[in-house]
């Protein structure tokens, strides 16, 4: 056999992503007098498990590879060479301690002995054998296994050779050692020095110390540990669909939950400050431990794991480099959770092709923002501006007024109930010298013919009716933005509302700030333009930010976590920004926060604190039902910000960046900083 390659890079991706699957280890030696498929205790309440509502997939049978028994090196050799066909770059063995934690696993000092399979791995120590790798509550610990800081080392020493594999997996040249809970542990901190010593002095290198869904709600400085290993299905609360379940029996004896809004949740949570190793999970189903109180997800299938694989390695590359880049899964044999990507009855290897394909996919980043010039070539272009349908007004007589000329750029698409509302509120200015342009991006109901009859109706002020195919708001609001002509620009929803006073007080404020970008408090209205109520958990939360941000040094010390602006149809600024900012780039939800944070490079942002813009609540509305994807963009908009926050403008005053990165980290967004580029202060 040839020897097994450097781990480092072995089985990653093209841009250095490893995945790394949990597989767990049985202890103990055969049990004499038992069929080589029955050997493992556990297949016994696998086989026998019973479903407890209609389409409850119990009980799950193995597929291709049967009740095996993974004692056996000739089964862990399939599992691996199955593993690596599908993009699996090795295995984390989970194992419990033995009864002298002087010694190994019995199975994982096979593994090490015959130096089969060869494949990468590292190991997690699963020190409780409660909640799934969470821990236990005080008064659990009675019947739980506590270690003493002698046996923990001995189980230290015991895992040096374990480390000092070839295939054995490392980070920055560490080796990867996972420990499920530090709850069990002696003086978790104390213990890490003393690993670490012992490490070190047995030429293995200082270990890269992971705990796996600790729960304590700290980092894992708290322990003197590198990183947290997420621990699915801990860590969310999923919609309950126990009642909706029709049961086969008395009643559904399982908590059931919706899988579908347990991985939603996960993808949208933030980005912690600390490292923390994404894991995703097909699905879980604890049915065969029952009648213990059990959990059962529902609604997992190829589809939605899919999509949380493919934004969680999105994520992974955002937040770590090189050979950091790891993605676990959990799990690859956990059948008595039913979470396993082994082969099934039901769906054969379609998990495994499902993480296959998204694992492999091209890395993604944000598109880029781009430039003026670029915006501009639209006009040109005989298959842009030429190629569209263009309706004017025929204004009486030119428009006069004090002040600059201000252009209204108003992307359209499908508002045919809000539209007419929206131009009204527009006229309807104090500040009079305006023009008004529309877009209508391929609207597929009458606001295409609303605009129409609107702009041959209005004789007080020019306005262009465009109609192009659609292209998405980014590249409306561009297209409105390169025919603009005004000295200052605003931008304008069609389904929202300008309070009458609005242009004319951000001029001012824009004048007397001397700034270059302005925008204002937002009021919330409904489909019938009546006042949200406070309450609602949406708007109380944005309205509570934008309070914050009111009595914040800067804006900006907000907007880093939440985009107060609301929405692009908040937005004035004065068109000599677009030469240096560039238009929007092609986000579908995120566009309007990535182009603000931009412009906060080139110049200071005036937030006006009267309610001048009506954003309207609804349905239809762009963000309410791109929640998961918006929370990608929003990760990939802010680490393109923060990786050039040393030429911000913020970081001239060497005072006040102290107290932005202050509040950077004191908002949990440390972990930004960690990519960062950030000058010396004193």
């Amino acid at each position: 056999m040839s020897s097994p390659r450097n781990s480092s890079s072995r089985d990653a991706t093209a841009d250095g992503l490893r995945t790394i699957a949990f597989y767990r280890l049985p202890s103990g030696a055969y049990e004499s007098g038992r069929a080589p498929d029955h050997a493992t205790p556990e297949w016994d309440a696998i086989r026998v498990a019973q479903p407890e509502f209609f389409g409850h997939g119990q009980p799950q049978i193995p597929g291709e590879l049967g009740y095996c028994d993974v004692r056996n090196a000739d089964v862990r050799e399939a599992q691996a060479a199955l593993a690596r066909e599908y993009a699996i770059a090795g295995f984390c063995y989970v194992f419990r301690a033995p009864a002298s934690t002087s010694e190994l696993d019995p199975t994982l000092a096979a593994i090490v002995a015959s130096r089969r399979p060869d494949i990468p791995f590292c190991v997690c120590w699963e020190t409780t054998e409660l909640h799934a790798g969470a821990g236990f509550q005080p008064d659990e610990a009675a019947g739980q296994r506590l270690f003493s800081r002698e046996e923990c080392i001995a189980m230290l020493r015991a895992l040096l050779p374990v480390f000092a594999d070839p295939r054995y997996i490392r980070v920055g040249g560490r080796p990867l050692f996972v420990v499920s809970s530090p709850d069990p542990l002696p003086e978790p901190r104390a213990l890490a020095a003393l690993w670490r010593s012992e490490c070190m002095r047995a030429g293995v290198g200082d270990p890269c110390l992971a705990v796996y869904g600790w729960t304590g709600g700290a980092g894992p400085d708290a322990l003197d540990f590198d990183a947290i290993v997420e621990c699915p299905p801990i860590g969310c609360y999923p919609r309950s669909k126990r009642n909706e379940m029709i049961p086969l029996g008395n009643e559904v004896a399982g908590d059931v939950r919706s899988y579908r809004s347990w991985v939603g949740q996960l993808l949208i949570s933030p980005r912690p400050p600390h490292t923390m190793f994404r894991t995703v999970m097909p699905g879980w189903d604890e049915t065969p431990r029952a009648p213990a109180p059990h959990w059962i997800f529902v609604g997992a299938n190829p589809e939605s794991f899919s999509l949380w694989v493919e934004r969680a390695c999105e994520q992974t590359r955002l937040r770590h480099a090189g050979d950091a880049q790891l993605l676990f899964v959990r799990a690859w044999n956990e059948w008595i959770a039913g979470c396993h990507l082994e082969p099934d009855a039901r769906n054969g290897r379609r998990y495994l092709e499902v993480l296959r394909t998204a694992v492999q996919r091209p890395p993604s980043s944000a598109p880029p923002r781009p430039a003026w010039s670029a915006v501009t070539t639209w006009l040109s272009d005989r298959a842009g501006f030429a190629a569209t349908r263009v309706v004017r007004s025929r204004p009486d007589e030119a428009v006069a007024g004090p002040g600059p000329r201000v252009s209204v750029v108003m992307p359209a698409y499908n508002h045919e109930r809000y539209v007419i509302a929206a131009l009204d509120s527009v006229l309807a200015q104090t500040h009079r010298n305006l023009e008004l342009i529309v877009i209508d991006d391929g609207s597929k109901d009458a606001t295409g013919r609303l605009l129409d009859g609107y702009a041959a109706r209005c004789h007080s002020h020019a306005l262009t009716v465009v109609h192009q195919p659609n292209s998405g708001a980014h590249a409306a609001i561009n297209h409105g933005l390169a025919l603009a002509r005004g000295e200052v620009v605003a931008i304008m929803n069609s389904d929202d509302l300008y309070a009458p006073t609005r242009i004319a007080r951000l001029l001012q404020e824009m004048e007397r700030r001397a700034c270059g970008f302005a925008f204002s408090s937002t009021r919330f209205i409904d489909d019938d333009g009546r006042e949200v109520e406070a309450v609602n958990p949406y708007t109380k939360q944005l309205r509570e930010a934008i309070a914050e941000a009111v009595r914040a040094p800067d804006p900006l010390y907000v907007l880093i976590y939440n985009n107060i602006a609301i929405s692009t149809g908040n937005f004035m600024l004065r068109r000599e920004l677009l030469e240096r900012v560039g238009g929007f780039c092609a986000m579908r939800v995120c566009h309007d926060w990535d182009f603000l944070l931009a412009v906060s490079h080139e110049t200071p942002l005036a937030l006006v604190d009267e309610p001048l813009y009506e954003y309207r609540l609804h349905g239809t509305n762009t963000f309410s039902g791109s929640r998961v994807r918006g929370a990608l963009e929003a990760e990939q908009l802010l680490s393109r910000f923060f990786e050039t926050l040393a030429t911000h403008c913020i970081a001239a005053d060497p005072a006040q960046f102290e107290r932005f990165l202050a509040q950077v980290r004191r908002v949990g967004f440390g972990g930004y900083l960690r990519g960062a580029s950030l000058p010396t202060l004193r």
